[in-house]
């Protein structure tokens, strides 16, 4: 074979077109849009089985009747919001719900977040409830602090804001929550520790001071652990920051909180 015939056959050989045999799928690989399909669907079982729930929790907080609280009035020792001093029910207003005035009974932020933590810590739920939801959850519930709980909790409260005036419901949820030592409302707890009266139209007792009222709204946190006769240094520091807390919502002068604390001895 002649030198150019062999060069002419290198030349043709180099210059065939190559055709590339791997296949390239357009788009998504199926693999990944399969995954993103399972994940749609499971995110809407979730949603679909969240909104069951949620649906039964309203069904079975139906079978409170909120009509009932009106029975709290028939207690001995019942003494209503509107005849205890203002610093008094202000005390538990500035430490458990300082928005009291503002809501409707559910503050949604602070309920969520309890929802929340529960979902992360089932033997953990607690905060957010207003002092509409403490008085539901002492009144129809127990302490168990459940997901199921909580939801029931805000369902009646709403109902409650709507049965009842603001008033009504801060004078139910003092006198039906626990003191300690056996006692339930806060004019037993008062005379108890005390010696002292709630009710500004009984003239047989004195008066209940700044600092009682800071004691009892602090002890309520934990009345089981909290001795008034025997305050621990834990007890003491939560009645200063009620204290404290009383005199930024302007429910007692900078004077009434300097006495508060000196007699408290702090």
């Amino acid at each position: 074979m002649k030198r150019n015939d062999r060069n002419y056959r290198r030349s043709q050989a180099t210059n065939e077109p190559h055709f590339n045999t791997y296949y390239r799928p357009v788009g998504q690989p199926p693999r990944k849009q399969k995954s993103k399909r399972i994940f749609r669907v499971l995110v809407l079982v979730i949603i679909i089985l969240a909104l069951l729930f949620t649906g039964l929790m309203y069904m079975l907080s139906e079978r409170a009747n909120v009509e009932q609280l009106i029975t709290i009035e028939q207690k001995p020792s019942y003494v209503a919001s509107t005849d205890m001093p203002d610093y008094t029910k202000n005390a538990f207003i500035a430490v458990e719900d300082r928005r009291f005035y503002k809501h409707k009974g559910v503050d949604y932020r602070g309920s969520l977040r309890a929802i929340f933590s529960s979902v992360r810590d089932r033997d953990n739920l607690q905060g957010g409830s207003t002092i509409t939801q403490q008085l539901v959850k002492n009144y129809y519930y127990d302490n168990q602090q459940t997901l199921t709980r909580k939801l029931k909790e805000i369902f009646v409260a709403k109902r409650v804001e709507d049965e009842y005036d603001k008033p009504d419901i801060l004078s139910y949820y003092l006198n039906n929550i626990y003191y300690g030592d056996n006692q339930y409302t806060i004019e037993s707890a008062a005379n108890y520790y005390f010696g002292t009266t709630v009710d500004v139209n009984n003239p047989n007792l004195p008066q209940i001071t700044v600092l009682q009222s800071a004691i009892l709204a602090s002890k309520v946190n934990a009345p089981s652990a909290y001795d008034v006769n025997n305050m621990s240094p834990s007890f003491i520091n939560r009645t200063k920051m009620t204290l404290e807390k009383m005199k930024q919502q302007n429910y007692i002068s900078e004077t009434q909180y300097i006495e508060a604390l000196q007699q408290l001895g702090a």
